[in-house]
């Protein structure tokens, strides 16, 4: 028994049935090439990572859906053959799904899954790019912990080249932030031209004039898995991504800046599903529509409008709920109130554009609540409700 989910532009109906519109049929398992994985009927074209798809990125004043997959370390499967086929089956799986739904995925490699691919021959990269999938790296995986200067810019560039090896061309890093003074400068120098999946983490490099009033708790954490929360800083600024050229002031725009951060917020079913793989259905749909609601109703005429949000593989998902997700955004794709976009696309087109438009307004930080918690030790520990916030974000 599944779910056929039917929806219009606001609203979503669940019925079941013996059938559905995706069944989650498993590749094949090992080097993640032995199957073909489906095409998805619309795809935005890239020309940096993508040679399939019919247009470019909309318009301005159209909201740009972006999902980045986290695909998370997992050390075992650079020696384990069948762990490695068993992780590529679920983002295959993963990607069947989104073609029912014309959904383009930004899949963001940790560099551990990368040198698994070159361990096992796998064409998981070609495959998903000639799909018309995005491929990035994920720095977030504690691979640049502890590096400052020539050696964090050292590591950033190794991990890059060993993915453009496959014939992409990356343009942004995911979770290269650090609460040292140079992790927007050693991006820069590293190569890329932005860098997504930012956290509270990143806040601790900030100076002190320029990190919000209230989050002076954020010195205080060294454990960035637990100060894991997207940035607060209001749907106006999660929208337009803005530029920075150093890491004490990153938080503030400067349209001549070097580097373009993209922020996120967080779908409270891709989170839960990010922590465990399992999240309720009806809950993850009602703040799922409740979200796209604010921020299509929230674009600005003549900027990049932006809607970054993350879903970290890891577990396997919960196939239904990622399935009534997919659906509702491709109902207010065929309505024309969002598209599905590929990151490095708009990553571009935020560099291209920011030198051209006034700064954004300085930001208004909205939750200052902190996550360190009574009674966890120093620097941060296991961290649950109510002893911390319960938004439990999951980036980078």
């Amino acid at each position: 028994m599944r779910f056929i989910v039917t929806t219009t532009a606001f609203t979503s109906l669940l019925v079941l049935s013996s059938c559905t519109p995706f069944e989650a049929q498993l590749p094949g398992s090992g080097s993640g090439s032995s199957t073909t994985p489906a095409t998805p009927a619309t795809t935005a074209t890239s020309t940096s990572t993508s040679t399939a798809g019919t247009g470019s990125v909309a318009a301005t004043d159209e909201l740009q859906l972006a999902l980045t997959i986290h695909v998370e370390r997992r050390d075992t499967e650079v020696n384990n053959e069948a762990e490695f086929g068993a992780h590529v089956a679920t983002l295959e799986t993963l990607s069947d799904l989104a073609a029912t739904y014309d959904v383009i995925l930004n899949f963001e490699l940790s560099s551990a899954f990368v040198e698994a691919i070159d361990q096992w021959g796998s064409t998981f990269i070609e495959d998903m790019t000639a799909i018309g999938h995005g491929i990035s790296q994920h720095s977030g995986d504690q691979t640049t912990a502890g590096l400052t200067g020539e050696a964090r810019v050292a590591e950033l560039t190794e991990q890059r080249e060993a993915i453009e090896a496959h014939g992409v061309t990356v343009n942004y890093v995911s979770g290269a932030c650090s609460t040292d003074d140079d992790w927007v400068e050693s991006a820069v120098a590293a190569g890329f031209s932005a860098v997504t999946g930012i956290t509270e983490y990143c806040l601790a490099s900030l100076d002190d004039a320029t990190l919000p009033d209230g989050m002076e708790w954020i010195r205080d954490c060294t454990n960035p898995s637990i100060c894991h929360d997207p940035i607060h800083v209001g749907t106006e600024r999660v929208l337009h991504p803005w530029t920075t050229s150093t890491s004490a002031g990153w938080l503030n725009d400067d349209p001549s800046g070097g580097l373009v951060i993209v922020s996120a917020d967080d779908a409270t079913g891709f989170v839960t599903m990010s922590q465990t793989g399992e999240a309720d259905l009806a809950t993850s749909l009602e703040q799922w529509i409740e979200m796209l609601d604010t921020y299509t109703s929230s674009t600005v005429d003549g900027q990049l409008n932006v809607l970054n949000t993350v879903l970290s593989i890891g577990p396997e998902p919960e196939w239904e709920v990622v399935e009534a997700m997919f659906a509702e955004a491709q109902a207010r794709q065929d309505a024309g109130e969002l598209t599905w976009a590929l990151l490095s696309d708009l990553v571009a087109q935020a560099v291209a554009e920011a030198p051209t438009q006034a700064a954004d307004p300085a930001v208004v930080y909205t939750d200052t609540s902190s996550d360190l918690g009574e009674g966890l030790p120093a620097g941060g520990g296991s961290c649950l409700p109510p002893a911390c916030k319960p938004t439990g974000g999951t980036l980078p």
